[in-house]
């Protein structure tokens, strides 16, 4: 989960931010060329962001091209990453009002004791504990299976943390596959459709996990994600095989189908950690209406120092809900504002979604590659720590034409 992205950006638009000192942003630059200015300097193939204040959009940019053959638009439709997330929990926290799904059930009622600390058995794990990466769980080497199969042969002994579950927070991408495989089996209902159903739908969005359900013509106009290896541009997912595909893009044992999947054995397989596809302006209604959510976004871990009851991630990770982050008012990339959403970094792309609860606003944003392998470190800008200096170039000139 990189931490460097559009933050900054996004809330000097909306006001909220004062001057980038010590950036060396030019001033007066209008934010389209600041984000023009992360393609035309090579930074990433496209870029874009969208801001919507009192549920009204203020601005709405993309540049580069998604795919070779489209432009990047603020309506183009990307794999999310992360900001997947804010999907699958909404949809569970949907299914929990609904009485259909118990969230304080424990997971051993799915698996029995393939879903209990070896070193605790006594100790039961809610099913919310997933939500706020409070699980006792780990990722480990691979996490998800790339055609059928049940995700208990995933459970080895390796997925757990030395202590025991329920206080200690570590990010886990595994635990949403869990989760998913939870929905699925309790509705009886492939994860997908459960998830158009249920959340996707009734936003009025076309987006979906795996370009389940998106039509034909937006995934054909889709990202593609790349990175930068030996100076050139390099695809990670969604080439153009992928987008000229048709149907959901999972991988399936020779001679299956997809019909032929058993609802409930493998929640991998719409990668619900982070595969989502959706564009920009989708994002904003997507955490707008999770971020209102109070169950969804109560502490359900706060960082304690003294005893250090969580990996903060170099102070990243300091307060989550069940399924979003929180960036409280006193440690916020802007001084003073409440964050509320995920953000999101796999494949080469950076990318994000906040609801900022004072004023009343969100943003989405996001690059489609990175311009150096996954390994070299990202220079981060004196703006703040969630900030990189790929992106500060932008930060003061959006600002600027908003307080014009």
């Amino acid at each position: 989960m990189d931490r460097r992205n559009f933050i900054a950006l996004s809330l000097s638009m909306l006001g909220a931010c004062g001057r980038a000192s010590g950036t060396g942003i030019e001033e007066g630059i209008p934010p389209e060329e600041a984000i023009d200015s992360i393609v035309a300097n090579g930074i990433a193939p496209a870029a874009g962001l969208v801001v919507r204040k009192g549920g009204k959009t203020v601005f709405a940019y993309g540049a580069g091209i998604a795919n070779g053959r489209h432009p990047f638009r603020s309506d183009t439709k990307m794999r999310v990453a992360s900001v997947s997330k804010l999907a699958v929990a909404l949809t569970a926290h949907r299914l929990a009002e609904r009485g259909e799904i118990d969230l304080d059930a424990p997971l051993s009622d799915w698996f029995g004791d393939a879903m209990r600390h070896p070193g605790f058995p006594d100790v039961e794990i809610p099913l919310r504990h997933l939500m706020s990466h409070t699980s006792g769980l780990q990722d480990p080497e691979v996490y998800w299976y790339t055609e059928t199969g049940r995700i208990e042969d995933l459970f080895t002994p390796d997925i757990w943390l030395p202590g025991p579950p329920g206080g200690y927070f570590t990010y886990c991408n595994f635990g949403w596959s869990i989760l998913a495989t939870v929905l699925e089996r309790e509705v009886g209902e492939r994860f997908d459709l459960l998830a158009d159903r249920i959340t996707l739908g009734p936003l009025g969005i076309t987006a979906g996990f795996n370009w389940s359900g998106v039509p034909e013509e937006e995934r054909r106009a889709g990202a593609t994600l790349s990175r930068k290896i030996d100076d050139k541009w390099t695809v990670q997912t969604d080439g153009p095989d992928m987008l000229n595909g048709m149907g959901p893009a999972v991988t399936m044992p020779q001679g299956l189908v997809l019909e032929d999947y058993e609802v409930g054995t493998n929640g991998t397989l719409f990668s619900p950690q982070g595969g989502l596809r959706a564009s920009l302006e989708e994002l904003c209604p997507l955490v707008r209406t999770i971020a209102v959510d109070e169950v969804a976004t109560r502490p359900a871990w706060v960082f304690d120092p003294a005893v250090q009851n969580g990996d903060t991630d170099d102070g990243y990770f300091t307060v989550y809900g069940e399924g979003p982050q929180i960036h409280p008012a006193s440690d916020s990339p802007v001084p003073g504002v409440k964050l509320i959403g995920h953000h999101g970094e796999a494949y080469g792309l950076y990318s994000g979604a906040w609801h900022a609860p004072e004023l009343d606003a969100e943003i989405a944003y996001a690059i489609t590659g990175m311009p150096a392998p996954e390994d070299t470190e990202v220079p981060i800008s004196s703006i703040h720590r969630t900030i990189n200096a790929w992106d500060a170039p932008a930060v003061k000139a959006a600002g600027d034409l908003l307080r014009r």
